[in-house]
């Protein structure tokens, strides 16, 4: 079955909340999925409004590994260029080097941006 990896790039919001259903369907249907969050969508994991006050994503992301879904990453140049401590991120969440996100890039199937 064909890998499919997901790049969540914009803050909270309408766009989030679809990119988080289709995530949700890959996992439904038992799809090899993984997510990176990197840029601006590292604050879809934190649900606190720190950014804007857009919908809250962070509680919908919260529920991947009950859909199996298990390798979820956020992007440690992202959390360093936005002044995030990594310990702020959930705990299903890997923090992944520049390198770790080139292997993804270069392993996946199917690469899906928001």
């Amino acid at each position: 079955m064909n890998s499919i990896l997901y790049l969540v790039r914009d803050l909270p919001g309408n766009t989030a909340n679809e990119t988080v259903d289709m995530v949700l369907v890959s996992g439904v249907f038992e799809q090899p999925t993984t997510v990176v969050f990197l840029d601006e969508g590292v604050y879809q994991l934190l649900g606190d409004g720190t950014k804007n006050q857009r919908k809250d994503t962070a509680s919908k992301w919260s529920a991947l590994p009950t859909y199996d879904i298990s390798d979820i990453f956020v992007l440690e140049a992202s959390l360093i260029s936005r002044g995030i401590d990594p310990r702020q991120m959930p705990d299903f969440v890997t923090t992944a080097s520049e390198e770790k996100f080139t292997d993804l890039l270069r392993t996946a199937n199917c690469v899906v941006s928001d």
